[in-house]
């Protein structure tokens, strides 16, 4: 039940949010999770809160956790709370629920704009969302993101991607989906070129830094590196960059799995071998 501190909805995942493997793609799972946070915006401060012909309310940091996969023909019921506020940010976690499972959450850290540069929240926005807050949160984890993409010019897996209209929002300026799908397509790119030996790879985490959302019809390059191989998982550290710089990096963290029973099953020598080669 909603309340002032906890927002409730119910999203329907679309035939279109699926993707090759007959279940919700990540990149639209994560949209889900844009869309709980802004109902609940709305809830909050009204029809019009989405408008943001001033002063305008965006993504910092998201940290994605798919626990379960997400299917088709069942509503998903959302779950959005404000977990701190200061006067430069706020941070939500929004968590998805499918039948009854909780099937993922999202920690996201907001921050305010103006004409493309960072500035204080709102005043009216920071009381109202201060009052909100439940408790103390566990602190975000440190992003090592910055220090992996001091070397991105030597990254291993990379492509072009010309900018579509579709990428932009409405208040004419990159997208928070758009980015999510540019770091899912930078990931893509490298693992499309692994061969799993009939074994899967599935999303657990994607770890997004916004650096600016600032629209250019400059084509946009993505370029993705190991970053770390662990025993059943393994993390790729992706980027999009145009002639204005780094728009969005991730750390995305992928398992490798059984397909019978969809359980974590150890990197194969083989598998490993093919990402020693994605490391720098």
């Amino acid at each position: 039940m909603t309340t002032d501190s906890v927002f409730e909805c119910s999203l329907s995942p679309r035939f279109t949010d699926l993707d090759t493997w007959r279940h919700v793609n990540n990149s639209r799972v994560y949209q889900l999770h844009q869309e709980a946070r802004l109902r609940a915006h709305l809830a909050q401060f009204g029809a019009d809160a989405w408008f943001s012909d001033d002063v305008r309310l965006r993504p910092l940091r998201s940290i994605t956790n798919y626990r379960l996969v997400t299917w088709y023909g069942s509503d998903v019921q959302a779950r959005v709370q404000v977990l701190a506020c200061d006067a430069g940010s706020y941070r939500v976690r929004s968590e998805l629920f499918q039948n009854g499972d909780h099937v993922g959450s999202q920690d996201c850290l907001i921050g305010a704009f103006s004409q493309h540069e960072r500035v204080a929240l709102p005043t009216a926005v920071r009381q109202v969302l201060q009052t909100r807050v439940l408790g103390e949160p566990e602190p975000m984890p440190a992003a090592n993101h910055h220090d992996f993409l001091q070397h991105a010019a030597a990254f291993p897996v990379t492509c072009q991607l010309t900018p579509r209209y579709g990428d932009l929002d409405v208040d004419t300026q990159r997208s928070e989906a758009a980015l999510a799908q540019y770091m899912e397509q930078a990931r893509y790119n490298g693992v499309r070129q692994l061969d799993f030996g009939g074994l899967g790879v599935l999303v657990a985490s994607v770890d997004i830094i916004f650096e600016h959302y600032r629209p250019d019809i400059a084509t946009m390059n993505l370029a993705a590196a190991i970053n770390r191989i662990g025993n059943s998982s393994f993390v790729f550290t992706g980027y999009a960059a145009n002639q204005l710089g780094i728009q969005a990096a991730a750390n995305s963290v992928m398992v490798v799995i059984d397909i019978a029973s969809n359980r974590p099953v150890p990197i194969t020598p083989a598998i490993r071998q093919q990402l020693e080669n994605m490391m720098l």
